[in-house]
């Protein structure tokens, strides 16, 4: 099941919500739905494990989570943890990550939008344009934190 570890009023679209809400039982059944996985992180505050569906954006040989909706959840118990794991069905692969926040992190976000223009969520998240330059989108990069994915050694489970 998925637990949402968004807080209304922290920028999510309530529409995001309800379409995690659909996708999550499908990944957790292992269907393969393109880019998406389950992200599963252990809440910051709490502790308690948290479960949501994310992009794992592949670009440059390198695999990144890019939060386009900017500070949520997720992106907070990532930043404490350092690690979480990727999930879907029984496939799950332990994850460690590193925040970017140099220029890559503009490319990275710039390759994600234009990637994935036709999507009116990502669409609507960000300011810069698919044909934008990469000017455009380090005026908004601190808007969409982006880590970079290492394996954590613990390999497909």
């Amino acid at each position: 099941m998925i637990q949402d570890n968004e807080q209304p009023g922290n920028g999510l679209p309530p529409a995001m919500l309800r379409v995690g809400g659909l996708l999550g039982p499908l990944l957790n059944a292992g269907v393969p739905l393109g880019p998406l996985w389950l992200l599963e992180t252990r809440g910051r505050k709490t502790g308690a494990p948290r479960t949501v569906p994310v992009v794992v954006f592949r670009s440059d040989g390198e695999r990144w989570l890019v939060s386009v909706f900017g500070e949520t959840g997720w992106v907070g118990n990532l930043r404490a943890a350092g690690a979480a794991q990727l999930r879907r069905g029984r496939r799950a692969e332990r994850i460690e990550v590193t925040e970017v926040r140099d220029e890559r992190r503009a490319m990275v976000a710039m390759r994600l939008r234009r990637s994935f223009w036709f999507i009116p969520f990502v669409r609507d998240a960000f300011a810069a344009g698919p044909r934008d330059g990469a000017e455009a989108f380090e005026a908004e990069a601190g808007r969409h934190p982006v880590f970079l994915i290492s394996d954590a050694g613990g390999g497909l489970a």
